[in-house]
C-alpha cells in the first residue's frame, strides 16, 4: 500500500522527541515500511535514517498576520490550506495522528475515507474539530487505549476502535546489567505532568531522582522544579531515544505523576521494555500497562506506600519486565493498522 501519515505541518519528528505521539509516529512509519509499504509523512522535518519520506508543506512569501491572527498562525493555516490542495489520489490510505484543527478542515475537500487515530485526551477544542469530521465524513477513528476510547465516545459520531501503541523492541539496546541509579522520571516537564510530585516523593523516601525531558513549561520549571533540584535530585536533560532508554535501564524504579489521564502513557512500555518497574499514578497507568508489581498504581501522598512499593519493585528482576513488554511489539500494531487500512480503502 501507498500510505500517507499526517501529523502537523510544524510538527518535527527529529530525535529528541517532544513526547510520546512522535515517538510513535516513527515507529509505525517505520515500521509499515519494514512490511513493504510504502510510507510519507506529512511534518516538519524527520531523522534521515528511517525508512519512510517526509512531505512539508511551504510557508507563505508573505505575510499572513492581521488585527486578529498572529504571523505563526496564519502560516500555520496557509500550510494546511495547501494540503487542503494537495492531490491525494496517489495514496490507498491517509492515516491522521493530528492535533491541529485545520488539517480535518482542508481534509474534507479530498472527499475520501480516511483513519484517525486520537492520541490526546478529550478537550473542548479538540471534541468540537472531530464531532464536526465524524459527522460529516466516514472516517475510522481509534484510540490508542480502552480509556481514551471511552473518554470520546460520547464527543463523536462515529464507532471506535482501539488499538494500543507499541514500540520496537527489536532496535532497543541491551538492558543495563547493573542498576546504578534510584529512580528515574520521564516526560515533558510541565505542570500536567507533574514531576513536583515525583521529586517531593524521593525526598521523602531518601533516594536518588533523576528527570529526563524536554522543558516545555519554562515558568514552571524555573519556580517549582529547579529550587528543589540538589545532589540527590538531578535535571538530566532532553535525550535522544536510545541514551534515554540506558539511563531508564540503570534505574530500579520509574516513577510517573501525571495528573491528566494519560491516553497511552508509552514511557511505561519503554520502561518495561527495558527491564525497569513502574511506580505511578492511576492517571498516568491505564488498564492495559496495569501489570503488578511490574507497573503499581499507588497514592505519592502515602509514604508507606510508596516505600513498599519501591522496595517490590527493586526486587523484580529485568527479564520478568520485557516479558510483559513483548506483546506490545511494534509488529503487532502494524497488522492492526493494516486491517483497519484495508477497511478504509473499502
Amino acid at each position: 500500500m501507498k500510505i500517507l501519515m499526517v501529523t502537523s505541518p510544524i510538527v518535527s519528528l527529529r530525535e529528541p522527541f517532544k513526547g510520546g505521539t512522535e515517538s510513535f509516529v516513527v515507529s509505525l512509519a517505520n515500521g509499515m515500511a519494514n512490511e513493504g509499504h510504502q510510507v510519507d509523512v506529512l511534518c516538519k522535518d524527520a531523522d534521515e535514517d528511517n525508512r519512510f519520506n517526509t512531505l512539508q508543506l511551504q510557508e507563505s512569501a508573505f505575510r499572513m498576520t492581521d488585527a486578529i491572527t498572529s504571523e505563526t498562525e496564519g502560516q500555520k493555516l496557509y500550510q494546511a490550506a495547501q494540503f487542503g490542495l494537495f492531490n491525494a489520489d496517489d495514496y490507498d490510505v491517509i492515516h491522521f495522528h493530528s492535533y491541529y484543527h485545520a488539517m480535518f478542515e482542508f481534509a474534507y475537500f479530498h472527499q475520501r475515507r480516511n483513519v484517525v487515530t486520537l492520541h490526546s485526551p478529550l478537550s473542548d477544542r479538540l471534541a468540537l474539530t472531530h464531532k464536526l469530521n465524524s459527522m460529516r465524513s466516514d472516517d475510522i477513528y481509534v484510540a490508542v487505549s480502552q480509556r481514551l476510547a471511552n473518554e470520546w465516545r460520547s464527543a463523536i459520531a462515529t464507532p471506535l476502535e482501539v488499538v494500543q501503541n507499541g514500540i520496537d523492541l527489536s532496535r532497543l539496546p541491551p538492558a543495563a546489567s547493573n542498576k546504578k541509579s534510584d529512580l528515574v522520571w520521564v516526560g515533558r516537564l510541565c505542570k500536567e505532568k507533574n514531576p513536583v510530585a515525583a521529586i517531593r516523593a524521593a525526598k521523602q523516601l531518601n533516594l536518588s531522582l533523576i528527570l529526563y525531558g524536554p522543558i516545555s513549561d519554562e515558568t514552571h520549571f524555573n519556580n517549582d522544579i529547579a529550587p528543589l533540584l540538589d545532589a540527590n535530585i538531578k535535571y538530566g536533560g532532553h535525550l535522544p531515544q536510545q541514551v534515554l532508554y540506558e539511563r531508564i535501564s540503570e534505574a530500579r524504579a520509574l516513577f510517573i505523576t501525571s495528573l491528566w489521564k494519560e491516553p497511552f502513557g508509552l514511557v511505561t512500555l519503554e520502561s518495561l521494555a527495558m527491564g525497569t518497574p513502574v511506580i505511578g499514578t492511576t492517571q498516568a497507568i491505564p488498564s492495559e500497562l496495569r501489570v503488578p508489581p511490574l507497573t503499581q498504581t499507588i497514592d505519592f501522598e502515602d509514604v508507606e506506600s510508596l516505600l513498599s512499593a519501591y522496595r517490590e519493585a527493586a526486587s523484580i528482576s529485568p527479564s520478568q519486565c520485557q516479558k510483559a513488554a513483548r506483546k506490545f511489539d511494534i509488529s503487532n500494531t502494524v497488522k492492526a493498522y493494516e486491517r483497519i487500512y484495508e477497511q478504509a480503502k473499502t
